[in-house]
Order: structure tokens, then C-alpha cells, then sequence
């Protein structure tokens, strides 16, 4: 357990903050505040009070416009929606991975905006450079990180070798969009929507959603708590409560969508909006901070359990 987070901050010329790393030491901080070259008058320092453990890989800083249009930092938190609770529409979340280098921190950076260029293409969303315009080029690129972070990396995690063979070759050519890669294998998916009950889940399981192939098997029902728990133990899994935010892929990502819906809400002579997007994310990921948690280390199965929906989420990589 650390107490506590050394966390540098950036002084722009305008006078605004931004947060650019959080460190479990104070020789760490150092090291990348000389990496990128910077001297203290450049920089200040701040600490993040813990305790935090281990599996905690990154923080999130809220950033919020105050007066002449700069930014202030408005706290650090443990997961990305507290972050956003703490900052106005106006203001952008930062993620600050604990004890990155600077030069790790780069190759992260480049690989969000190549990822932004190619869904840009794909959704028709703004282009890199009026978001500049329209938000200036920290907002801009704090945001499109964090979509990078959360979204594409951490809403599936590959288990096996194979997986992550997979896993390059669809960040390079289909970035979050696993449906081209499974399909492409010449796979026969099998998948169903809203189903009272099937044969493979308890009676206690309803209102199923799933989809199973070769690679890949996702689905997800409503249940109640103890049934839950139960289920989850006669089916080798240790659930514990969510410490933190989890997001965990569905179903939806992996069916392939109705083309004739898609060039209703995607009409070729505009751009998706920020709304619809937001709304298509929803639809293919989901993040949860109450509820259990649950995994299988055996399959490298994991298993979500909303308690204010009562709806179980399971993901597992074959």
C-alpha cells in the first residue's frame, strides 16, 4: 500500500495547470521531470493522499476552465467518472499513468491520435485540427487520451499469446472494432437478443443477450445479488466488490449492425455527433463502479455484476 502520489504539474504560459504524472516516488517524479527536459520553474509539485495498492495502474485529473480562459486543476481521483463529476462541460479529464516515461507517455499520445484519425474517418467525427480550434490543443489531446485509455485498452484484455497477436493486428488495421477481425476467420457466430432463458444459464438468468463464436464469448442476463454470487462460485469464479471503475465489452460489439440503420443515423453528408458517439460506446461497453467483480483464472473469464440494474456482464477470450 503507498500513502501517498508525487504528482507534477505543468505551468503553461498562460497560467493554466495541467497535470502531467503521478509517480510512487519522489526519484521517479525526478527522472521524468529530466527526461522531458523541464525545470522547476516550469513545474510544480502536488501529492495525491492514498492509500493505494498495486493493481492501481492509472488516476484521473480533472481540469476545469476558470478566469481568462485557463485551467485549473480540480483534483485527482480513482476512476474517470469522479473525475468528470469534479469539472464543468467546459473543463477535460486528464489520465495519469502511475510512473510512466516520458517516452512511453509519447508513444501513448501518438498511438491515441492515430487512433482518433482512423475512427475520425470511419464516424465522420470532428477533425483533429478544428477540435484544436474549437478547444484548444491540451483539452483536445487530454480527451482523445483518455478515450484511447479507457475505451480500446482496457475494455477487453487479452489472455493468451494468441490474443495478443490478435490484439495488434486489430489496433493497427480495425481499432476497437473486433467484429472485421472475428468475422474475417470465417467464423459461424451464434447470438441472440432479449431471450426469456437458454439452456447453458440457470433458470434464475433472464432477459439474455449473447454472442459466442470461436474466439469470443460474451453475453449478459438479469439476476438478482445472491443468485448471482452463487452462480458465480459453482462456476469457479471469486467475486469481490468493485474498488474501482471496471468496464467490461458487450455483446454489441461483436454483432455485426444493420446497414440499413447505420446509413439512417450515419448519413454520408454529415458528422456523427459527439451524442451519437457517446451513445455507441454505451451500446458496445459498459463501466460500472457499484457492484461485484468476478474471474476465472483458469479461462480468463471475467464476470460484471451491476447492482443497480442487476444485470450480470461476462467476457471471456477463448
Amino acid at each position: 500500500m503507498l500513502p501517498y502520489l508525487h504528482i507534477l504539474i505543468r505551468v503553461e504560459e498562460d497560467g493554466s495547470l495541467r497535470a502531467l504524472g503521478a509517480f510512487t516516488s519522489k526519484e521517479k517524479q525526478q527522472a521524468y521531470l529530466e527526461e522531458r527536459r523541464l525545470t522547476e520553474k516550469d513545474v510544480r509539485r502536488d501529492f495525491y493522499n492514498g492509500p493505494f495498492n498495486s493493481e492501481i495502474k492509472a488516476i484521473y485529473a480533472g481540469h476545469r476552465k476558470w478566469n481568462m480562459e485557463r485551467y485549473q486543476l480540480g483534483g485527482y481521483f480513482q476512476t474517470e467518472g469522479d473525475a468528470w463529476n469534479s469539472v464543468t462541460q467546459e473543463g477535460y479529464v486528464g489520465v495519469l499513468r502511475i510512473d510512466t516515461t516520458y517516452a512511453d507517455q509519447q508513444t501513448f499520445e501518438e498511438q491515441a491520435l492515430q487512433l482518433y484519425d482512423k475512427l475520425q474517418k470511419r464516424w465522420r467525427l470532428t477533425s483533429y485540427k478544428e477540435l484544436i480550434k474549437k478547444e484548444g490543443s491540451a483539452k483536445t489531446n487530454a480527451n482523445i487520451t483518455l478515450r484511447f485509455y479507457v475505451d480500446a485498452l482496457e475494455s477487453f484484455k487479452p489472455k493468451t499469446k494468441r490474443d495478443m497477436r490478435a490484439l495488434y493486428a486489430l489496433l493497427v488495421f480495425v481499432p476497437i472494432f473486433p467484429i472485421a477481425l472475428f468475422h474475417s476467420l470465417g467464423q459461424r457466430p451464434k447470438y441472440g437478443e432479449n431471450l426469456d432463458s437458454v439452456k447453458w444459464l440457470p433458470e434464475v438468468a433472464s432477459d439474455v443477450s449473447y454472442y459466442q463464436s470461436a474466439q469470443i464469448n460474451v453475453y449478459e442476463f438479469n439476476v438478482n445479488e445472491t443468485d448471482f454470487l452463487k452462480w458465480a462460485e459453482l462456476n469457479g469464479m471469486t467475486a469481490r466488490r468493485l474498488a474501482t471503475q471496471e468496464s467490461i465489452s458487450r455483446y454489441k460489439a461483436y454483432m455485426v449492425a444493420d446497414e440499413s440503420k447505420q446509413q439512417k443515423s450515419n448519413p454520408t453528408d454529415g458528422e456523427i455527433t459527439v451524442e451519437e458517439f457517446t451513445e455507441w460506446q454505451s451500446a458496445i461497453n459498459a463501466k460500472f463502479s457499484l457492484g461485484f467483480i468476478a474471474r476465472n483464472n483458469q479461462t480468463g473469464a471475467k464476470v460484471i455484476f451491476d447492482s443497480e440494474t442487476e444485470r450480470a456482464y461476462y467476457e471471456e477470450f477463448k
